[in-house]
């Protein structure tokens, strides 16, 4: 990485989805941190820059050998679980503080010391959809509570709730984003940074096959288009980019992958090698490190399934295309849950569809995520598609701990179009500009 690439830091980092993003938008993410001991060998493994496993209640702001201002963003996620105790405290005050000392101490309160510490040019919050309609114990606004404490930083604050399928994501996840900027610039308005949209009929659902057969022996005008634009290489983020794709489906995503199976007979309960060379565009793209027509003998990895009992494996079979996806649309005396409180407790992802949300649930059980065409939930290389991180992205620790990790993450390509909007847009670093870093590095 050269380094005149902007500076970052990503706050409550966990696997590094936030991390990868930033990295592919251009950004050069120097330190981590998350109370999450299990998050590190995985952070490690994929990342090269420190990270640090501890309570950022009781972490100060490590030097990074930068002069004051330097930095370019602090990023990350704060979990932010009791809203009603969000109150209007003074930032300054949170030094040294501990919940010992204040019960109402929230994580975003230290996401925003760090800033106050740092002060970055830029900085990028996400948080849960069910914060713009809270309020706290005085009846305020949440959003409006904690946007106040960020414009008494000297930061100019855009809020906006986000989901990612609408950037290329094969999944739909709602998320909301602080974007902040003390440097006068504009705040990018995410709306018009998207690649895709809902599509218009059937026809769009299908899977988005790359004809060409790879990226370097592409010819433009050959591959299926669902615009009369010019056919622009995936990931491509641009403010006010045209005509947006339809979205991304889980089809799009998993269904190269070869298959597995829980029995552990034919096929096996895991892969670790490829068996077909990518199909859709999506596909090799996520392949593309280091190349993805050079798939033959190179490793698959976390493509492993949990095992399942008969019951479970009949149910799974049942539905599907042609019947239903959730097992509440199924006769009341096959449901296994009430009908009335669980309708998608069993629910299979529908290939034509981007996928529900990924949630760290997973690590418990695979119901909501049945495979399409299979009968067995899915893998942790399919979730971790879902959620965007590329294939050479490895998760080194148990499945349970993997599937956590992938559930609780920032969809990396979600990251990587914020991060390419903020850097340009915010920051003033081009294209032209990252196309030098990316060279360098």
């Amino acid at each position: 990485m050269s380094e005149d690439a902007p500076k970052a830091i990503d706050l409550f980092c966990g696997a590094g989805g936030l991390s990868q993003g930033l990295t592919d938008a251009g950004f050069d993410v120097l330190w981590g941190i998350d109370s999450e001991e299990n998050t590190k060998p995985t952070y490690d493994h994929n990342h090269d820059h420190e990270m640090v496993v501890g309570d950022i209640r009781e972490t100060e702001p490590p030097d990074l050998g930068l002069e004051e201002g330097d930095l370019d963003l602090v990023a990350g996620g704060p979990p932010c679980p009791t809203f009603s105790l969000v109150g209007r405290s003074k930032i300054n005050s949170l030094e040294g503080q501990s919940t010992t000392t204040d019960e109402r101490h929230q994580l975003y309160e230290d996401f925003l010391r760090f800033v106050d510490h740092y002060q970055p040019k830029a900085f990028l919050m996400e948080n849960v959809k069910g914060m713009l309609s809270a309020q706290n114990d005085d009846g305020e606004d949440v959003v409006d509570v904690i946007s106040a404490q960020m414009e008494e930083l000297g930061y100019e604050v855009t809020v906006k709730l986000l989901d990612s399928a609408d950037f290329g994501v094969p999944q739909h996840r709602e998320r909301l984003f602080f974007i902040g900027n003390r440097i006068g610039a504009e705040n990018p308005d995410m709306d018009q940074w998207k690649t895709h949209r809902e599509p218009k009929n059937e026809e769009e659902k299908q899977i988005k096959f790359n004809d060409a057969g790879g990226p370097e022996e592409e010819d433009q005008e050959s591959l299926q288009a669902f615009s009369d634009t010019e056919e622009k290489e995936f990931p491509h983020f641009e403010e006010s980019p045209g005509q947006r794709e339809p979205w991304n489906t889980v089809a799009d995503a998993i269904l190269d992958l070869p298959p597995v199976s829980p029995s552990g007979d034919t096929p096996p309960t895991h892969a670790e090698e490829y068996t077909m060379g990518p199909v859709s565009k999506y596909q090799y793209w996520i392949r593309g490190r280091p190349g993805p027509d050079d798939w033959e003998g190179r490793t698959l990895y976390n493509h492993e399934c949990r095992g399942h009992n008969m019951r479970d494996l009949t149910l799974y079979k049942l539905l599907g295309e042609g019947t239903s996806y959730i097992i509440g649309d199924i006769p009341e005396e096959h449901q296994p849950y009430r009908s009335d409180i669980f309708p998608d407790k069993l629910k299979k992802q529908n290939p034509k569809e981007p996928s529900t949300t990924v949630v760290a649930h997973l690590y418990k059980d695979g119901h909501m995520f049945i495979h399409p065409t299979e009968a067995r939930s899915i893998t942790v290389r399919e979730a971790a598609r879902l959620q965007s991180f590329p294939d050479d992205f490895e998760f080194p620790v148990a499945r349970t701990h993997a599937f956590k990790q992938v559930g609780n993450a920032v969809p990396a390509l979600l990251a990587q179009a914020l991060g390419t909007a903020v850097r340009k847009k915010v920051l003033g670093v081009e294209e032209e500009e990252s196309a030098t870093l990316e060279a360098d590095d």
